[in-house]
């Protein structure tokens, strides 16, 4: 119980997330731009390493520093990913 707001912190960024990546995805449909699906997947990377490391933190290790590499790492290859699309839509 001793870190009751950083699990409320990364409820909220699934939430939130989650609800990005679901207009995303259904702006996708909509338009079937190949830069659209690539910006929905890269908001889904960025938005499951908050699930991820709640899960390698609550269920595995309590090494803040794996956990914090861990969600470091989804994020990053999510904004890779979400350039990406913007660059491939601009171009």
């Amino acid at each position: 119980m001793e870190f009751v707001y950083l699990d409320l912190a990364q409820a909220l960024i699934l939430i939130f997330g989650g609800v990005v990546v679901y207009y995303a995805g259904k702006a996708y449909r909509k338009s079937k731009s190949q830069a659209m699906l690539l910006l929905a997947i890269g908001f889904a990377f960025v938005t499951l390493g908050a699930l991820v490391a709640g899960v390698i933190y609550n269920f595995g290790t309590k090494d803040l520093g794996t956990v914090i590499t861990v969600q470091a790492y989804c994020q990053a290859v999510g904004f890779f990913i979400i350039v990406y699309s913007l660059a491939r839509a601009k171009g």
